[in-house]
């Protein structure tokens, strides 16, 4: 059976992308939620809010880019398998959360 070096190195970091996958799920459908009360009732939301916010968009950016450097190396298919899903979830992620962001100017 083929070895895959990289395996090891990546094995050894991705259970951080497992384990924080759901509370980034959870925390950006939040956001979105968010964004639409806050357009609803033209209100602002709270600092402290806004930063976890931009906190949680700058995190999984930073992973994203992690991922897809990941798929570059010579993985074994199945480490690639789940790197694709991971990474098709953190993208579709990101499109929620760059939405509400736009829409709260987080990064205005």
């Amino acid at each position: 059976m083929r070895k895959y070096l990289a395996d090891a190195q990546v094995i050894s970091e991705i259970e951080t992308v497992r384990t924080a996958l759901p509370t980034w799920v959870v925390s950006t459908a939040e956001l979105v939620e968010l964004a639409e009360n806050a357009e609803r009732a033209a209100v602002h939301s709270n600092l402290e809010t806004l930063d976890r916010s931009r906190k949680l968009i700058v995190e999984v950016a930073e992973w994203q880019q992690k991922l897809s450097e990941w798929q570059g190396l010579d993985l074994s298919p199945r480490l690639k398998a789940e790197l694709r899903i991971l990474k098709a979830t953190l993208d579709a992620s990101m499109d929620e959360a760059n939405g509400a962001a736009g829409e709260l100017k987080l990064f205005d």
